[in-house]
């Protein structure tokens, strides 16, 4: 019976702690870092990149159009001299206009809250 308790204790922590966002919530988030210029750079092979496609789920089809930058020289839609202009040395790195930069893979409430997008 203890047992029981612990567990059941521990997987409503864990459904409390989640994040989850509807799908519109992701795709006003994703529109909105298109509209305020933000970008990710990335590669098609990095590992922490898809994750990050991953977590927006269908709703990083916005991101595809406006918000990500393919670095290598091999993918689709290369921009890899940008990314050499603007010194991207790890991915993802998610750019702002106001020159601050964040690195890797980066949770929806801090995109939001540097971005200035609502979620």
């Amino acid at each position: 019976m203890k047992v029981l308790i612990v567990l059941l204790t521990g997987l409503l922590l864990i459904a409390g702690c989640s994040s989850d966002y509807t799908r519109e919530q992701l795709d006003s988030l994703a529109s909105c870092l298109k509209e305020k210029g933000i970008k990710e750079y990335g590669a098609f092979w990095c590992p922490n990149c898809a994750k990050q496609q991953k977590m927006f789920g269908s709703s990083y089809d916005i991101i595809k159009e406006g918000v990500y930058v393919e670095c290598d020289p091999r993918g689709d839609n290369s921009q890899a001299e940008l990314c050499i202009e603007k010194e991207i040395g790890k991915y993802p790195t998610w750019d702002f206009p106001n020159g601050e930069r964040l690195i890797g893979v980066q949770q929806f409430e801090i995109l939001a809250e540097k971005s200035g997008c609502v979620l």
